[in-house]
């Protein structure tokens, strides 16, 4: 595989189905902001994978993520680098490893192997479909424990992880979760632990997954957490609070998130990571409407 050029971004970047008659005007020109729907999102799009993917690229989006697409069979991967490369798609990320629920400052040999493994299946993934980030959870937390010194711990696995994919224009974008993992409370909980964990590893291969849910399930400063952390993100998602629904479904400002990032010079995938707060066309409106006007 030929070695990709690092960026500070990642993705910066007539079918079968039911598209309602305005899909395919005006609300059809594609979005400014490289926003990315995944499998199953859209509804009444076709059931064929290929299908829902040209779905999307005729609705106006230019990107395309799948958090599983690491799991799928290689020649499916293959597939949909070719139709990314093909259409100018930003393709988002997968998930290169969840932790395998393990302390990362004390896991044994065996359990470290387990996680370069998902590296290296990483990296054979990489090759079929041009990712260039992907989702890293770098393990759990214990209670009762300094956090920093637990982010500490951690580095030493990362560096390892780092040692592998970065040859590759691979970046394990670290992703704060609002939610428990195997094994536990997930390691990163904010921006701020994520931002501190890419501080101490120091290697371009490692930064951090700006996902606005989860940030707004721990908290309301947003942009101010967003601001101070800004340096070592390279990958973003969205999804509403509460509910985890499309923007302008719940309580956070995604035109002032988006035009914020804009500002910023961010120009890479922003994962649609969230259901859809209705079935059928009207939950295709809705969706779409709800991002035509962020689309600041």
């Amino acid at each position: 595989m030929k070695r990709r050029s690092f960026s500070v971004l990642c993705g910066a970047a007539a079918i079968s189905g039911v598209a309602p008659a305005w899909a395919k005007s005006e609300q059809a020109k594609p979005f400014l902001s490289a926003f990315a729907p995944h499998p199953g999102q859209l509804p009444t799009a076709p059931k064929g994978y290929l299908d829902q993917l040209k779905f999307a690229y005729d609705l106006g989006f230019r990107a395309w993520e799948d958090n599983g697409l690491i799991r799928k069979p290689a020649k499916l991967q293959q597939e949909v680098g070719d139709f990314c490369r093909e259409k100018g798609m930003a393709l988002g990320v997968t998930v290169i490893s969840g932790g395998n629920g393990l302390h990362f400052a004390t896991a044994d040999k065996a359990g470290q192997e387990k996680v370069l493994a998902d590296m290296k299946k990483g990296v054979e993934t990489s090759k079929r479909t041009g990712q260039t980030c992907m989702t890293m959870i770098p393990g759990t937390r214990r209670k009762g424990e300094d956090l920093a010194s637990q982010i500490k711990g951690a580095v030493d696995l990362m560096k390892q992880c780092c040692d592998i994919v970065e040859e590759h224009g691979i970046i394990l974008v670290q992703e704060p979760l609002s939610h428990g993992v195997k094994g536990g409370a997930p390691l990163l909980r904010s921006f701020v632990d994520g931002y501190d964990l890419c501080r101490a590893v120091g290697r371009k291969s490692c930064k951090l997954l700006a996902d606005f849910y989860h940030e707004g399930q721990i908290g309301n400063e947003l942009l101010p957490n967003a601001e101070k952390t800004w340096s070592e993100v390279a990958y973003v998602q969205y999804g509403d609070v509460p509910g985890r629904k499309e923007p302008g479904s719940g309580k956070l400002d995604y035109k002032a998130v988006t035009s914020w990032i804009r500002k910023q010079g961010y120009t890479g995938v922003i994962g649609m990571e969230h259901g859809v707060s209705a079935k059928g066309k009207e939950g295709l409106e809705k969706l779409l409407k709800s991002y035509r006007g962020i689309d600041a």
